[in-house]
């Protein structure tokens, strides 16, 4: 203690005694910021392979999927989820890029509920999700543990996320549950690791129903009906665009609202473009009161981040129904479907439509929530199907309801039944809906700006609120769904529906990346028939004995015996960059996420196969201080190539150690600093994607294995094929089932890779000791703004047992721990004190007392808030 007292006396000696200034990010976080969270939902599809992260949670996932369903304590449920539960932001959520923390959706998620209509009513009493539903006609297709079939594993089950094979390119997620209606579902997500021409930029569900006839309309296990043929049945779904929702180092959130929540149903002017219900970032909503234009300077496009305007981002999300076939899912033959029929609507269309008349055959209505309700089966139907009608929704409100036929398509019928309207007209849009509002009821229905020169041509000379279809500012508590149907199926029928979630950078982002899970789905999945990218080795990093990074990796030659060589690839936590520097230089960050891994030569600038930003973009101004439009590479990216090994040089790498093939030491690395490394296998060649030719003689595989990123539990040097999902997000160092360190799944998780010293020698200590960033500031290249888990100083090169004090001026113990048996040189400090309260700016002291306190070092260190 006299030794701990006198320390204060020291501090002029300290101030002589500074060493240089690191700085970089913890991995370790405190336990006093431990959240609690629950574990992954096993038989749940976590769909994190490719740069688009979302959950799948069918309707058997009752416990964490049916918290708004009212029967859910009895087991039952009405809907697919796309994203969490509802409660929680412990799961993905149609996260863009892959890793990056910040969402566009809500916590409910993306929800999918199937309404059947019965012409004569259904038996009664009907398993409703809501009482007041008033129609006995309609239902949802429920699950419940009771159903018949429910106890078959043939027809009720859950599979985890797989890749089809070693290359791991092809992820896929399968269940299966019976239901109320007769229908037995079938689903199965689809999502690609190749990071070429947006591939993995989405996720495809198939959902095939199979009508059994056998019908139990209250779920208690007895049969009401057999032998029943399904007059209609339809799907809906159903969004909540928040496009501005921070996840948190605990997996928590924290709302960054402030951009403009624009939603809409878009038909593009280029040809070539799929039309799509689409949310993405506008400028705030205050500036386009009564349709008006933004002035120049003040246009805030793409802005995710709302609230401290992170920076220009432009993430989009978008949905849409790709079609539907007839059959079902095949077991064991993915491409099954491959070239079946179609299945034509109840009324002889095409599902969907297809070249000009892409997208007639879906609905989409606004937001007023009397049109649409989650749990109740009329109101879903009719939105779902709501193009039908003379008018449902069209005019913006309920009370101008008409579901009789649509007298562009039908020469008659009974409202409201719509087994009565018999077939449609060929080749006439139906307009009973609110997608085409710009063009069916008035050119105002655009009521938020469109800056996507691709969907409103008008643009360019100055009207951002041209364009087809119709947009609004999203708020709380509205209904934004877009539909499918109906269709009948007979006893012992089969169909299976196509549904596609997208996220990207801009238009181009999702409408390329749903081109190309089009092109996927129309080659019944199987892409490396003409896209042969080579299996993504697995790896691992570590710090060498010198301070540096090692990067070991498995040589994939014996899965793919084409491969030419291997890329390793870094992002550096510290370089930090502007997200949209000026209209001249363009657009970083997220621009560079989908091409550039083109670049095939060390020391060559990826910016170069950058996306374009948003010319209209021009808020550089509303941009101030440290804090604002800038970011610092994470695992989402950007990488940078640091070197290029061909086959004929890798046996120079040669290095067998801990069941891995080569490793390369990157000598650049820097001891405190945090970065994300990956090996890509590359081919080299012509190769044609879902958009033409690939611009580059090359493919690769991508960064899926970054830091070592693998399946649960599976050892150093094999590669896993389930899904890369440990239980949370990599970057949320906090939550409490954040692999603990050392661990096999901390490797795995893939997350953040900070060079770390090994254990000084006792007699170097004191020569050695560094305190790293000092000074501190809140604002420096060590501290990323929304990751309070980076709030920390690293103490580097010290033994493997000590005693570590930390003091103010003033000589009082601000912090003490003590560390036996280390197994590195490093200790991360949170700057909170023993009582768990964050210190303040000042100057402080440090004690460190080793070889069972005969030594000691002592030095300084400065913090900046």
């Amino acid at each position: 203690m006299k030794r701990i007292q006198r320390l204060a006396g020291l501090l002029g000696l300290c101030l002589a005694m500074a060493g240089p200034v690191l700085a970089q990010k913890r991995d370790v976080p405190s336990p006093l910021f431990k959240a609690a969270s629950r574990p992954t939902v096993a038989g749940d599809g976590y769909m994190v392979a490719g740069d688009f992260w979302n959950t799948v949670k069918p309707m058997n996932t009752v416990t964490d999927n049916g918290v708004e369903d009212p029967n859910r304590d009895m087991g039952a449920l009405h809907w697919i989820t796309l994203g969490p539960d509802g409660t929680n932001w412990l799961e993905p959520n149609g996260i863009w890029p892959g890793g990056y923390d910040l969402t566009s959706n809500w916590r409910d998620g993306t929800r999918l509920v199937f309404p059947v209509f019965e012409a004569d009513g259904w038996p009664t009493p009907i398993l409703r999700a809501d009482d007041a539903t008033p129609d006995d006609r309609y239902m949802f297709a429920y699950y419940t543990p009771n159903v018949p079939g429910a106890g078959d594993p043939a027809r009720n089950y859950r599979r985890e996320a797989r890749f089809t094979d070693e290359t791991r390119t092809h992820l896929v997620y399968e269940a299966g549950w019976p239901t109320t209606a007769g229908i037995d579902f079938k689903l199965r997500a689809h999502q690609y690791t190749i990071n070429e021409q947006n591939l993995n930029d989405f996720v495809v569900l198939e959902i095939s129903m199979t009508n059994t006839g056998v019908v139990d309309a209250n779920g208690d296990g007895t049969p009401e009906l057999t032998g029943h043929a399904i007059d209609a049945v339809a799907a809906a779904a159903w969004m909540i665009p928040s496009i501005s929702v921070r996840i948190t180092q605990t997996a928590g959130r924290s709302n960054r609202f402030g951009a403009g929540r624009t939603m809409g149903y878009l038909v593009p002017a280029v040809a070539d473009d799929p039309p799509m219900f689409v949310w993405y970032a506008n400028v705030p909503p205050s500036r386009t009161d009564g349709r008006t234009t933004p002035a120049p300077g003040t246009r805030l496009i793409g802005v995710n981040d709302g609230r401290i305007l992170e920076g220009y981002t432009d993430v989009w999300n978008a949905v849409m129904w790709l079609g539907a076939k007839q059959g079902a899912i095949d077991d064991n033959n993915l491409a099954a479907l491959a070239g079946a029929p179609d299945k034509r609507t109840l009324f002889g269309t095409h599902p969907v439509g297809v070249g000009s008349e892409a997208g007639w055959y879906t609905s989409a209505t606004n937001q007023d929530p009397s049109l649409f309700n989650l749990n109740r089966a009329d109101l879903a139907f009719y939105s779902a199907t709501a193009t039908w009608y003379a008018d449902y929704g069209k005019r913006t409100t309920f009370d101008n309801n008409n579901r009789a036929p649509n007298p562009n398509l039908f020469s008659g019928g009974t409202p409201g039944d719509v087994t009565t309207f018999g077939q449609a007209a060929p080749g006439v849009r139906p307009d009973g809906d609110y997608k085409h509002a710009s063009v069916d009821v008035s050119p105002t229905a655009i009521e938020q700006p469109i800056w996507e020169d691709r969907l409103n041509p008008q643009a360019a000379s100055g009207n951002f609120y041209g364009g087809t279809g119709f947009t609004q500012e999203y708020t709380f508590g509205q209904d934004v769904n877009h539909g499918v149907g109906p269709f009948a199926l007979e006893v012992g029928e089969s169909m299976t529906l196509v549904f596609v979630m997208t996220g990207g950078f801009r238009w181009e982002g999702v409408a390329d990346a749903a081109k190309a899970a089009r092109w996927a789905w129309e080659r019944g999945w199987n892409v490396r028939d003409v896209l042969p990218v080579p299996p993504a080795p697995e790896i691992r990093v570590e710090s060498t004995t010198d301070g540096t990074a090692l990067i070991r990796w498995t040589d994939v030659s014996d899965i793919d015996p084409d491969v030419d060589g291997y890329k390793i690839w870094r992002a550096a936590q510290f370089q930090r960059e502007s997200w949209f520097p000026s209209q001249e230089e363009g657009a970083n960050g997220f621009a560079l996420v989908d091409n550039y891994h083109r670049l095939h030569e060390p020391g060559g600038s990826i910016k170069q196969f950058a996306d374009k930003g948003n010319p209209y973009f021009d808020a550089f101004a509303e941009f101030a201080g440290d804090t604002q439009n800038f970011y610092q590479p994470a695992e989402w990216g950007p990488y940078q190539l640091i070197a290029r090994i061909p086959v004929s040089e890798v046996s120079q790498y040669n290095d067998a150690t801990g069941g891995y093939d080569y490793s390369y030491e990157d000598t650049e690395a820097i001891t405190g600093f945090t970065y994300w490394y990956y090996v890509s296998a590359y081919k080299e060649g012509s190769f044609t994607g879902p958009l033409g030719a690939v611009p580059v003689n090359h493919i690769e595989s991508s960064n899926f294995n970054r830091n070592g990123r693998n399946s649960r539990d599976v050892p150093d040097g094999q590669i896993g094929l389930f899904a890369p999902w440990i239980d949370t997000y990599p970057f949320a160092i906090r939550a409490a089932d954040y692999p603990a360190p050392g661990t096999q799944n901390r490797k795995n998780i893939g997350g953040p890779f900070t060079v770390t010293p090994p254990v000084a020698p006792v007699d170097q200590v004191a020569q050695l000791i560094t305190v790293t960033p000092n000074p501190y500031k809140i604002t420096g290249l060590n501290d990323e703004r929304d990751n309070p888990s980076s709030h920390s100083i690293d103490f580097l090169n010290l033994p493997e047992s000590y005693t570590l004090t930390i003091l103010d001026v003033s000589g009082q113990i601000i912090f003490q721990t003590t560390v036996e048996g280390a197994t590195d040189g490093k200790y991360t400090w949170d700057m909170f004190s023993k009582d768990g309260v964050e210190v303040a700016s000042g100057l402080y002291i440090y004690h460190v007392s080793y070889d069972n306190g005969n030594r000691e070092a002592v030095g300084h260190f400065a913090i900046l808030r």
